[in-house]
C-alpha cells in the first residue's frame, strides 16, 4: 500500500502550552511526553500559533515542565546519535 506523505503532513499535531508550560501534546496516536519528544526531532515545518487553544483544552498528557521535557529530549537524542556514531 503506498503511503500517502500529503495525507501525513496534514494531520493534526498539537502543542498545548499554558503559563509557559507544555501541558497537552498529541501527534497522531502519540501522546504526552513521546510527542513532545518527537516533534524536538524534527528539522524542519510549518507551524500555526493559536492563542485561544490553551483556554479550551482542559487536557494534560505531559508529565515534566517544559525545561524538564526539553532536557529528556536531548539527552535521547544524545543517545541516539551515540549509537549511530561509528568507532574507528
Amino acid at each position: 500500500m503506498p503511503v500517502d506523505r500529503a495525507a501525513r503532513r496534514r494531520a493534526r499535531r498539537t502543542l498545548i502550552f499554558a503559563g509557559g508550560q507544555c501541558r497537552d501534546a498529541k501527534i497522531g496516536k502519540l501522546e504526552g511526553d513521546d510527542a513532545v519528544y518527537k516533534v524536538v526531532l524534527w528539522t524542519a515545518g510549518e507551524f500555526e500559533i493559536d492563542f485561544n487553544a490553551a483556554n479550551a483544552s482542559t487536557r494534560t498528557t505531559t508529565t515534566r515542565n517544559t525545561t524538564g521535557l526539553l532536557m529528556e529530549a536531548m539527552r535521547l537524542m544524545d543517545e541516539a546519535n551515540r549509537d549511530t556514531v561509528e568507532t574507528p
